[in-house]
């Protein structure tokens, strides 16, 4: 695990509000114009150039054609724009898309070449590994499990956590919460969302899913958390919002102190994959996303890789 005590960190380390980096930004020019359109990155559609940036020369000639991202939102929202931003300061080499449809949407748009990189947010198989060129972990996110903050609950233990999500618990009663029957809130499970897959693995093992309440995007889940005293989900600590509360598992709590001693066990990589050839700006990129620069983007909201 990576020693977060030499990290610099702005604010409380977890419990910030999410941030919403997919905006349009100028650096020095129409070349650096990156991820105008919020709403529909939020909406999973991802985030194209205007016109003026599409059109626009990097500064730096002879740099080849822009790149671009399709994959997990938690990489898509939380890293890869402000990364796009400070690498096209560094070499004029913009990124002309950056989407968010998922881990499984994105392997297969950068196995297809319809991507320049892929960004998954689970383990990738061995069988998948031998599918790309490349493939960097950059960083590991560390997953929180959600409670709206009325709920006297502080935490589960692993196997009360696999009895909610399997459905076999059904009331918040016998785990000291109150008298309400407990509402699961998951991204659809057949959407190819990396959080719902690593989770499973994680804590379910070979059991399935229970009765749960299937929403389109992490964002949506921990809203309705906020919103609902009997409700819970499993996301990334970076969609943590204020109205909502982690809750400890195994007595090891969701924050800085938790993930130092290695005690807190929901965490997963975080990874870029291509199956362009290692070379010339796509290689660029990987090297430059393990620099100390890229690796404190990372670390804002996750454990950089470095």
């Amino acid at each position: 695990m990576t020693d977060l005590g030499k990290q610099e960190h702005d604010g409380e380390f977890w419990n910030l509000p999410r941030r919403d980096f997919l905006r349009h930004v100028t650096l020095g020019g129409a070349a650096t114009m990156i991820a105008p359109l919020l709403a529909q990155a939020e909406a999973g559609g991802g985030t194209h150039l205007s016109a003026q940036a599409m059109s626009a020369k990097p500064t730096d000639a002879g740099k080849g054609p822009a790149l671009s991202y399709e994959g997990a939102s938690t990489i898509g929202t939380n890293i890869m724009p402000e990364a796009a931003k400070l690498f096209a300061a560094r070499t004029g080499v913009t990124f002309s898309f950056i989407g968010n449809a998922g881990a499984d949407a994105g392997f297969k748009a950068a196995v297809e070449k319809r991507a320049t990189f892929g960004g998954v947010a689970r383990e990738l198989s061995e069988s998948e590994k031998k599918m790309v060129t490349a493939h960097v972990v950059i960083g590991w996110d560390v997953m929180g499990v959600f409670v709206h903050p009325a709920n006297p609950v502080k935490g589960l233990t692993w196997a009360q956590l696999k009895e909610i999500f399997s459905g076999r618990a059904a009331s918040w009663k016998p785990l000291g919460g109150p008298d309400r029957p407990i509402t699961v809130y998951s991204e659809k499970l057949t959407g190819g969302r990396a959080t719902v897959k690593a989770f499973k693995d994680m804590v379910l093992g070979s059991d399935q899913y229970g009765p749960l309440k299937e929403l389109d995007d992490a964002t949506d889940c921990v809203q309705d958390v906020a919103k609902d005293v009997g409700g819970i989900t499993a996301s990334s600590m970076s969609f943590a919002i204020r109205g909502i509360r982690a809750l400890a598992i195994d007595g090891a709590p969701a924050d800085k102190s938790g993930v130092q001693s290695g005690k807190y066990p929901l965490k997963r990589p975080l990874i870029l994959v291509t199956n362009e050839p290692p070379a010339g700006e796509v290689k660029k990129f990987l090297d430059f996303m393990l620099t100390p620069e890229a690796q404190k983007i990372v670390g804002q909201k996750f454990v950089a890789a470095k």
